[in-house]
């Protein structure tokens, strides 16, 4: 063999040799580069991982702040519907004791005019209805009294008792209308006065 051969020889060698090394250069670029893009993506994948659990963590304290100042609204208005609810409790209580003071003052003071239900229209009758109706105490079924009873009931206002008179106060009290003021009406009547009185 002669000397160009064997350079020949030792200059393919070494192409084979650096084509070898080359082909090695770039399986280890590509296995770099692989590395490097999977690294990449689970960088990327542990950022989104990160972001979407701080988001869950932010939406979780924002719902438990909203939570928080419901509950305390909710707490407050109870409260005060609470206390509005005392409020008219003792206030109904104070005017249902008011009344029933002026109420038992009234009876105390309207204890003479009780009447016995009778049917009879005589003065102690006269005097109770004049004392319900604001007119003069005086047991005597006049003018004035019967202008009181026939406004109170309805009828014409001329101070004169007759047929109408009798059936508007007949229809006041819710008894027989016939016009006869007997003893039936009377004792209606009796019966009104007494509630009027407090009885």
């Amino acid at each position: 063999m002669g000397l160009f051969d064997k350079l020949t020889g030792k200059a393919k060698e070494a192409e084979a040799k650096a084509a070898e090394e080359a082909k090695a250069a770039e399986a280890k670029l590509a296995e770099a580069k692989a590395a490097a893009e999977k690294a990449a993506k689970e960088k990327a994948a542990a950022f989104e991982k990160n972001a979407a659990d701080l988001k869950a963590k932010q939406q979780v304290k924002v719902a438990e702040v909203k939570a928080a100042e419901e509950k305390a609204a909710a707490e407050a208005k109870a409260a005060a519907e609470a206390k509005a609810a005392e409020v008219a409790k003792a206030a109904a209580e104070a005017k249902a004791k008011e009344e029933l003071k002026l109420a038992e003052a009234k009876k105390a003071a309207n204890e003479a005019f009780k009447l016995v239900v009778d049917g009879k229209w005589g003065p102690a009758s006269i005097k109770a209805t004049q004392h319900v109706l604001g007119c003069k105490e005086d047991g005597i079924c006049g003018t004035e009294t019967i202008k009181a009873i026939q406004k109170l009931v309805g009828a014409d206002v001329d101070g004169i008792w007759g047929t109408q008179t009798s059936k508007a106060l007949q229809k006041f009290l819710g008894v027989t209308v016939d016009g006869v003021a007997g003893p039936e009406t009377f004792k209606a009547f009796q019966k009104w006065a007494n509630k009027e009185l407090g009885f």
